[in-house]
């Protein structure tokens, strides 16, 4: 599945959940960070604060503004809602077991686009004017990103978690809770336009790409043995879908999402360079070795060199070579 979204129902078991998985850097990479412009309006950005992420799950935002709606004395507020986006299983073998990390940078601004998208056609909240209540645009939410390179069966599975907060900001610069009817109605448009934003950024990387499951891309070089090879996730649930004489195509999507939760295990903690090893010796043995993953790098960063080259110099570049010439 390349997008999925669901509300959360507790901002103490949210907080604990994406805080716990890949929450500090590694390598110099930063797997969370504050996106939209929500976040910048509480000045809100880089890596997500833990405890700031936590109060704004509660509706206590940094400004000072609390939202919430009090019932028998108790203030109740929604957290918020996690919207998901998962690259394609070669788009994670070549980033998280060959290391090529430019994937990584290409699948974040992939997921940046797609909620761009999110912000601009689902931000929204309810006013109630006159007796009336109505739905109003807003285009601004707050949203923390938190990265995890793993499946929950252990297989690299790049994707990330994108937690909108239940505050959007209004046109009078109030704010208010989130309208979030339109988020379940959009979610798929946003899967597709990050399936389109990571496919032309990997075709920029200089790998070429075919079509994949389910309305998916996958990349060329990556052999379809190492890519089942490590979908333990996605085997489950073609399993359980046999078991019941169906099969991915013939499914409905409600029957696979609910074979997707009756099959999940339980997240095993471990970390990144703890997996790799055994993730490279997964690959060999699926005839995806050393020599080819560093071969299938290579050529990518040749064919993005030759294809720069017949481009020729960018506009910036002819800026600063226009400026260089000036002088």
């Amino acid at each position: 599945m390349v997008a999925s979204v669901a509300a959360l129902s507790s901002a103490a078991q949210a907080s604990s959940y994406y805080e716990a998985d890949d929450y500090y850097s590694e390598g110099g990479e930063a797997p969370s960070a504050w996106e939209g412009e929500g976040a910048k309006a509480l000045g809100l950005t880089g890596e997500v604060d833990r405890a700031v992420f936590r109060k704004g799950l509660e509706g206590e935002l940094p400004n000072g503004e609390v939202l919430g709606t009090m019932r028998d004395g108790e203030r109740q507020h929604r957290p918020g809602w996690d919207m998901t986006f998962s690259a394609p299983k070669s788009v994670s073998i070549m980033a998280e077991v060959a290391g090529d990390r430019r994937l990584v940078a290409a699948h974040d601004k992939a997921v940046r686009t797609a909620l761009g998208y999110i912000e601009r056609h689902g931000a929204a909240t309810r006013i109630r004017s006159g007796g009336e209540v109505r739905t109003v645009e807003t285009g601004k939410l707050a949203i923390a990103t938190f990265r995890h390179n793993t499946s929950r069966a252990q297989d690299p599975q790049l994707h990330t978690h994108s937690v909108i907060l239940n505050a959007t900001q209004d046109k009078s610069g109030a704010w208010r809770s989130v309208e979030s009817l339109s988020f379940f109605r959009i979610y798929r448009d946003a899967g597709s336009i990050y399936r389109q934003a990571l496919a032309q950024g990997a075709r920029e990387l200089g790998y070429q790409v075919r079509d994949g499951k389910d309305s998916m891309f996958e990349l060329a070089a990556v052999p379809e043995k190492a890519i089942r090879a490590f979908s333990a996730r996605g085997n489950q649930v073609e399993a359980a879908l046999a078991e019941r004489g169906k099969t991915r195509a013939d499914a409905t999507a409600a029957e696979k999402a609910t074979l997707t939760l009756a099959t999940r295990e339980a997240k095993q903690e471990a970390g990144r360079e703890q997996l790799v090893p055994g993730w490279r010796a997964q690959a060999e043995a699926a005839g995806f070795g050393e020599k080819e993953r560093i071969a299938t790098i290579a050529e990518a960063a040749q064919r993005a060199a030759t294809m720069t080259a017949e481009r020729g110099p960018s506009t910036r570049d002819r800026a600063e070579i226009a400026a260089r010439e000036a002088v």
